[in-house]
């Protein structure tokens, strides 16, 4: 159990140093390269979160269950989040089985929608959803809050990436509709005539596969 907290402490810092632009501490580990060496990359979650925070996403890592509800409970209180719904029946019944409030079974009177991904793209801190999660729902249709829930496995490093993780896992029908969320401070966002994630505001809670 000492192992994984100090892992979960140590993912945490290597993020929030990133995000911040703050060196790493001396005597951590880290090895001394000359100027002139190569730049070495930073692992591809640190990556992600650096790019989804910089295009204005919200990011929370849940290293527990008991994380993710509470922090689910946060975010809903501090944005004052008032229907909260999901095309997904399993989410829904997480969320009403957990206690979080502010639940609605219809999504139409929704003003946030909390669904699962399909993967989670470092070189533009998008999040991949396909039908599989939209579950017929139009992303232009969807509401502008949305708190999407991914796992560490579903981190690759490009667009490639994200489909061959989509066409692996529906081998035998592969979803029509594919979309990428991304937050409103993104390039292509800002410049685009219309897109609907302009004005989305878009949240990622990062689970561990051992949930």
């Amino acid at each position: 159990m000492a192992d994984k907290d100090t892992s979960k402490k140590g993912f945490l810092g290597k993020l929030m140093r990133v995000i911040s632009g703050s060196p790493a501490p001396a005597g951590d580990g880290t090895e001394v390269r000359g100027q002139f060496a190569p730049k070495v990359k930073d692992p591809v979650d640190v990556r992600y979160v650096q790019q989804f925070t910089q295009n204005g996403g919200h990011f929370v890592y849940c290293g527990t269950k008991a994380e993710l509800v509470e922090n689910l409970k946060n975010i809903i209180a501090e944005h004052e989040l008032m229907a909260i719904g999901s095309p997904d029946d399993n989410i829904l019944s997480f969320l009403k089985n957990e206690g979080i409030p502010n639940i609605l079974d219809n999504l139409k009177e929704c003003d946030t929608i909390c669904t699962y991904c399909e993967a989670l793209i470092a070189f533009n801190g998008g999040i991949m959803i396909t039908e599989h999660q939209a579950k017929g729902t139009r992303i232009d249709d969807m509401p502008n809050y949305h708190i999407a829930i991914g796992k560490t496995s579903q981190l690759v490093e490009n667009l490639h990436g994200a489909m061959s993780r989509v066409n692996h896992l529906y081998r035998n029908q592969r979803p029509e509709k594919i979309s990428v969320l991304k937050g409103p401070n993104d390039e292509s966002v800002k410049i685009a005539s219309a897109d609907p994630n302009k004005n989305r505001v878009l949240f990622l809670l990062l689970i561990e596969d051992s949930f």
